[in-house]
Order: structure tokens, then C-alpha cells, then sequence
């Protein structure tokens, strides 16, 4: 039987993994490195606030696979996503970490200072550092990271998106905004305007930017390629269905079918609507022509 080593390990939900996230999460790697250990990195899906607060109309910001990919990009040796359910949020906070040790005998337990595990929130801070004194880890407890005199939250970030600055965002997530679906068919309008879009229909639990016109950057086959963005309806057509528009600049690709990663960049404009199809196409001209101009720097 294989020797079941201790982790240094950190738990939460970690939505967005934003860089206040970063800062615990590198630390959990240092550490883990320095003792000689595999770092851990426990977390949730679907988000614990979707299942515990359906009528809240509770959003999300990073996705299951997004959130692997970028903890494994932030060096963590583990990542462990555990369903949650309502039966897990009554779990007492001495149940789960037992499971926990079945598989990840733990050396070391990293949290932020606003964390709390288990039924009821019991598993407080003054919980889990007796609980470490009984099962024998170590809990260290990380300060909030800030950006000037905020706080970086997840709150915060959707607030920023809601109102449409998807650069400040990017600048609180250490990366760009990414929206990822499956590229349907649509009513080719874009096509017989010129500007062929794929069209994508967002997660509704998913926290998408203020409705508008975006610069983006869309990762295809290794290459990014800048686009233009439409989220919203589209008044000009008198339809309402909030949908996700993109023009990739420059290049043409039969995409239908492909999942595609839309990168938010810069909002460009509101959504409006248009009094002739031709005032339409010069402002798509113009939108594109400005979005070639914007910076990809955070």
C-alpha cells in the first residue's frame, strides 16, 4: 500500500482566483516546497452560494475547468474539486476533515481570515486552529490582499463587471475576464453585414460584464486573435435574448460547434439601436478599428 503523504493545503471556493486568492495560494506553494511536501488546493462546484442560496440569483465567475487550469498554472500539485451538495454543507467541520485526511493526511492548513469551514460556519478560525492541536497540523491564517484601499473580493469584481470595466477587473484577477460556451448557429446577420460573428449563449448563473460593446481577445489554436464583442440583445433586429456576439478581426474560421474562450479587454460603447442596417455596418467599422487600437496590457 502506497504511503499516504502530508500536504499543505488550503480550502475555499475560490471564485475567480483572483490575486488576493494569489497571495494565499503562493504562499501555500512556498511553503510546501520548503518543507518538502505536495501542496493541495481543496474547492467546490458547483459555488456553495448556488446551492445554499438559490433565491439570491447567486453568480459565478470562474467555471470548474477554469478554476483547474489556472490553480495547476499557480503551481499547486493537487487540486481537489469536491461536489457540493446540501447533504456536504452539513457536514460538521471535524467530519470534513477527517474525509479530508483519508486521502491528504494534512501537515499544514492555510486559510484566509474571514474563513470558515462546515454546518453553521462552526469551523471558525479559533475552531480549526484547536481542531490542528487535536489532529496535528498547523493552520496559518492569511490577511486580506488589497489594491489601493479596496479590499480584492469577489464581490468586488462582479461589481466592476456589472458595471462594464472588465480592465479594472482583469487588473483584480491577475488575467482577463473569460467567458467560454459553445458557438451556435444564429440568424447570419453578421455575415450578410460583413462581420460574420459567433454567437454564444451565456451560463445565466454565469457574472457576465454590463451589456455593450467590447474590445476581446479569443484564443484559437495557439494564437489569440483580437475581436470584437456585442453582449446583450439587439435592438436594431427588435431582438431581446442576451446574447454573446464575437467578430475575430483579420481571420475567418468555420467555428460552429467549437467551444470558444471570449478574453473581455475594454468596453468600447453601450448597445444601441440603429436607424438604417448601413449606420449599423460603419459602426461595427468603427468598433473594430478601435478595438485593433486597445492595449492587451492589464
Amino acid at each position: 500500500m502506497q504511503e499516504r503523504r502530508p500536504v499543505v493545503a488550503t480550502i475555499g471556493a475560490f471564485d475567480g482566483i483572483h490575486r488576493g486568492h494569489h497571495l494565499l495560494l503562493g504562499q501555500v506553494v512556498d511553503r510546501a516546497r520548503t518543507l518538502g511536501l505536495a501542496s493541495l488546493c481543496v474547492t467546490f462546484d458547483p459555488h456553495p452560494d448556488l446551492v445554499l442560496y438559490p433565491d439570491r440569483h447567486v453568480t459565478y465567475l470562474t467555471d470548474r475547468n477554469e478554476k483547474e487550469r489556472v490553480l495547476h498554472q499557480l503551481g499547486l500539485d493537487h487540486v481537489l474539486v469536491i461536489e457540493f451538495t446540501s447533504e456536504l454543507s452539513l457536514m460538521t467541520p471535524e467530519a470534513f476533515l477527517t474525509l479530508l485526511e483519508e486521502s491528504y493526511p494534512l501537515a499544514e492548513l492555510w486559510v484566509g481570515s474571514d474563513f470558515a469551514l462546515g454546518r453553521g460556519r462552526t469551523g471558525t478560525i479559533a475552531a480549526l486552529a484547536e481542531l490542528g492541536r487535536i489532529q496535528g497540523f498547523a493552520l496559518h491564517v492569511v490577511p486580506p490582499r488589497r489594491a489601493d484601499s479596496e479590499v480584492i473580493s469577489s464581490t468586488f469584481i462582479r461589481g466592476l463587471l456589472s458595471q462594464g470595466n472588465v480592465r479594472h477587473a482583469a487588473q483584480l484577477l491577475g488575467r482577463r475576464y473569460r467567458i467560454s460556451g459553445l458557438v451556435e448557429s444564429g440568424a447570419q446577420r453578421g455575415r450578410q453585414l460583413g462581420f460574420p460573428t459567433a454567437n454564444i449563449r451565456p451560463d445565466p448563473r454565469r457574472a457576465l460584464p454590463a451589456d455593450g460593446v467590447y474590445a476581446a481577445v479569443v484564443p484559437l489554436d495557439g494564437v489569440e486573435h483580437r475581436a470584437v464583442a456585442n453582449l446583450g440583445s439587439r435592438p436594431t433586429f427588435k431582438e431581446g435574448e442576451r446574447l454573446l456576439e464575437v467578430h475575430l478581426l483579420d481571420v475567418t474560421a468555420d467555428l460552429y460547434g467549437r467551444t470558444l474562450d471570449v478574453d473581455f479587454v475594454d468596453r468600447l460603447r453601450d448597445t444601441r439601436r440603429f436607424d438604417s442596417i448601413d449606420d449599423l455596418r460603419a459602426q461595427i467599422d468603427r468598433d473594430a478599428n478601435a478595438a485593433r487600437m486597445v492595449s492587451l496590457e492589464l
